[in-house]
């Protein structure tokens, strides 16, 4: 199942926000700015992995957004796999293919 939650980072557009959406972002790890921002859950809503990219050589991390830089597809990659073990190699490599691939 897939759940939209909007959250605005405008204040001036909070009212846009789904109810309860910034305390369900907060919990599942968003660290501040940066739009979209993903959280793959389990059957059980326990996380399994988020947007959140560790910065080598520092303990902060940032959240890749919509993945376009290589580090960001390589972490968005990272995050379907471990996230959907069943997903096929072919199929993993149309969407890597796909985001390696779009135009800035």
């Amino acid at each position: 199942m897939i759940a939209h939650i909007d959250v605005q980072e405008r204040a001036e557009k909070a009212g846009l926000n789904t109810p309860g959406g910034e305390a369900l972002e907060a919990t599942f790890g968003s660290k501040g700015p940066g739009l979209p921002f993903f959280a793959f859950l389990d059957g059980h809503g326990a996380l399994i992995a988020n947007s959140n990219r560790p910065l080598p050589g520092k303990s902060a991390v940032e959240n890749i957004g919509h993945p376009m830089a290589p580090e960001e597809v390589d972490h968005f990659m990272w995050m379907l796999r471990k996230a959907v073990p069943a997903l096929s190699p072919a199929d993993a490599q149309v969407i890597e293919n796909y985001l390696r691939n779009q135009k800035r």
